[in-house]
């Protein structure tokens, strides 16, 4: 457990103990270097925070990939140079255009779908990583793809992780907040009572009316 200051209000400090801590993790695994490229696979609450982890490494390039406008534009503001809308053109290709030609130092994973995993793969240079912080609940395995993989030789290397916790942490996050290094309140699109949790649990599920993150306030 870890004190919030008083400075925090409550509706900023609920997002310490995942998505900030989520997002940020991405971008810690995938040790992104200062000045280098990366790419961030889905603009949900998750990976909207990889792309304010990846700015706060440093890195010199920040691609954000989705398709709805709202995450675009918050991916904007929380430090994404340039996004790719998949549903628009070819995401690898239009990447791959991005950069030259080089593809980018760093992929970060946050959606858990074969299609957004297997683009990480692809557009990662040879000796990148592909950080995983994406959910990956449906079939039985994932697929690599094997060219883009260097037949198994392009020393890419895939992390995971998984939301990490603890005092110490919660308290690095708290005080990024405290200071006003950033805001996630931006991503709270509604708000419940407590009695309307329910509903609240069905527009995520369903991903209803532009929903990004519900509050339920008790």
């Amino acid at each position: 457990m870890a004190r919030i200051p008083d400075e925090v209000p409550d509706n900023a400090a609920v997002y310490v103990s995942d998505m900030m801590s989520t997002g940020f993790a991405g971008a810690e695994a995938a040790d992104i270097p200062i000045g280098g490229t990366a790419v961030v696979f889905a603009l949900g609450p998750v990976g909207l925070m990889a792309v304010a982890g990846a700015k706060f490494r440093g890195a010199g390039l920040i691609i954000g990939v989705d398709s709805i406008i709202k995450r675009q534009d918050l991916a904007k503001f929380y430090g994404a140079d340039l996004i790719v809308d998949p549903s628009k053109e070819d995401t690898v290709s239009r990447v791959m255009d991005l950069t030259s030609g080089l593809g980018v130092d760093r992929s970060i994973e946050a959606l858990g779908a074969d299609i957004t995993f297997e683009n990480a793969m692809e557009v990662t240079k040879p000796g990148g990583t592909i950080s995983n912080v994406g959910y990956h609940g449906i079939g039985e395995c994932v697929c690599i793809p094997r060219l883009d993989w260097g037949v198994g030789m392009a020393q890419k290397t895939i992390k995971t992780s998984l939301c990490p916790g603890g005092r110490l942490r919660l308290q690095r996050l708290l005080l990024l907040l405290r200071n006003g290094k950033i805001d996630p309140t931006h991503m709270t699109t509604h708000t419940f009572k407590f009695d309307q949790a329910n509903k609240a649990f069905e527009i995520m599920d369903k991903k209803l009316d532009g929903v990004i993150k519900p509050l339920i306030k008790f």
